[in-house]
């Protein structure tokens, strides 16, 4: 039904639901899409990419290009055209089942519905033992007679035994949070000013359908005067998936789930886990699994440890300018939400400890900036120091701005070395422009240049004059 009005894509080598249609009838299957040899995927169907075959003029095309080619050919034999298609699936507002909230309405004899008073409001859930359905298919409400019964305007009614779906309470609950004691109103209109809109919201793929039921929600308490905005989020932090080892999507029919608590038991344990995660990728970016790097990822963690437990911190050496520059990065990294280089930030600390010899206040420094990726780890840490968890603050005084030196070479010679702040290693427009303007450079490029090549690594300015 996902494909609307009833159809089905008819290719049943390649969509397990209609390969298990033509099996029941017993229809042909042919194969369009050759797997390739690489491809490890042993699902009944296979439905990744790969060359056609048995589809005419487009025989040997890969699929990637086959879909455009073929619609361009059916837009030129006037057979067919290319059109974007925008849905919405029918909302189901509710269920029949207990839990819930109920839906304050009631029926008279003639089965017409009222709403409850608004002096019989909230409607409680009444206490039940059986929480099945009754035989009609009704929610366990049905079966509590003595709840079902109301009095509206004199009249006795039955109350509708349906609840409320999870998605009506959880499209407007944000705005409960701003007052959630408050007897009288849904929420209070100058706590609303202050705390909303929400400043982020983060979601995977389960958050497309709720964001779109609470903007239709907020637009409508916007339209009836409650709220005084029609957008109820500033920001999306859209969560990128973590594919398998092999780059696709993980899947139970393909076999290449990796389970969380196997990874835990495994004796990598929750912190291991957690870290990773975050050092995997960007957070908005889809990223592959690897055994490999969750490896790392444990004996990082495992050298966090014997820097607080194993290694002697009476030596001071002096590390105030690493550790204000640690600070600074994780600390502004947490809040771009860019937690792999906050990770990366860590493991670059952990190294310079290492070389210089870590005082107390380093390590305790490390524990505190490691407690939102390695909580269990990092308490221990605190523990031994019997150190609070308040975030550190850098000292502006220590952050030394470095400075390197980048060569310049025009045709292979060496004729200018540049003296340019650390930061410029990652803005390559920047040193090719300062190469450029530097004057004995210039008196070896008389022109603009066949080619500039930025080496960042080498901290390499190369011209083609």
């Amino acid at each position: 039904m996902g494909y609307g009005e009833g159809a089905i894509m008819a290719v049943p080598a390649h969509d397990e639901r209609d390969n298990e249609f033509a099996n029941k009838f017993d229809l042909p299957i042919k194969q369009v899409i050759e797997k390739p040899e690489s491809s490890k995927d042993n699902s009944v169907c296979y439905s990744g990419e790969g060359a056609l075959i048995n589809s005419g003029k487009f025989n040997g095309v890969a699929t990637s290009d086959a879909r455009e080619q073929i619609v361009a050919w059916l837009e030129q034999q006037e057979i067919g055209s290319y059109k974007v298609t925008y849905r919405m699936r029918d909302w189901l507002i509710s269920r029949q089942r207990y839990w819930g909230c109920p839906i304050p309405i009631a029926y008279d004899k003639n089965g017409e519905p009222h709403p409850i008073p608004e002096n019989q409001l909230p409607v409680v859930l009444p206490e039940v033992t059986d929480y099945q359905p009754d035989k009609s298919g009704r929610s366990a409400l049905a079966k509590a007679k003595d709840w079902l019964k109301v009095t509206i305007d004199g009249e006795e009614m039955t109350r509708e035994t349906d609840t409320l779906d999870g998605y009506a309470c959880s499209s407007w609950y944000l705005w409960r949070y701003v007052s959630p004691h408050d007897t009288k109103h849904a929420w209070d209109k100058d706590a609303i000013k202050y705390w909303a809109p929400t400043d982020v919201y983060v979601g995977g793929d389960h958050a497309v359908a709720h964001l779109l039921y609470v903007r239709f929600w907020c637009k409508f308490f916007a339209d009836e005067g409650y709220l005084p905005f029609r957008e109820p989020i500033k920001k999306l932090l859209y969560n990128g998936y973590i594919n398998a080892p092999d780059g696709k999507k993980m899947s139970k029919s393909k076999g290449n789930v990796i389970d969380p608590l196997d990874v835990i038991d495994s004796g990598y344990g929750a912190d291991t886990l957690r870290t990773y995660e975050m050092f995997i990728g960007p957070y908005d970016e889809d990223a592959a699994w690897s055994t490999k790097a969750i490896g790392g990822v444990y004996r990082f963690l495992n050298r966090c440890w014997t820097l607080c437990f194993g290694i002697d911190t009476t030596q001071k050496n002096t590390t105030n300018t690493i550790r204000a520059k640690t600070i600074k990065k994780v600390t502004e990294d947490l809040y771009r939400h860019s937690f792999n280089t906050a990770v990366a930030a860590l493991m670059e600390y952990v190294n310079e400890l290492y070389k210089a010899g870590p005082t107390d206040e380093d390590i305790i420094t490390l524990a505190k900036l490691l407690k939102p990726f390695a909580p269990h780890l990092a308490s221990e840490m605190l523990e031994k120091y019997d150190a609070d968890d308040e975030w550190p603050v850098w000292d502006e005084s220590q952050l030394v701005s470095d400075t390197i030196e980048v060569v310049v070479q025009v045709n292979g010679k060496l004729r200018a070395k540049l003296s340019v702040p650390q930061e410029l290693l990652d803005q390559p427009e920047e040193l090719e422009r300062l190469a450029l303007a530097d004057t004995n450079v210039q008196k070896f490029v008389a022109s603009k240049p066949k080619k500039v090549i930025v080496v960042k690594h080498a901290k390499l300015v190369n011209i083609v004059a």
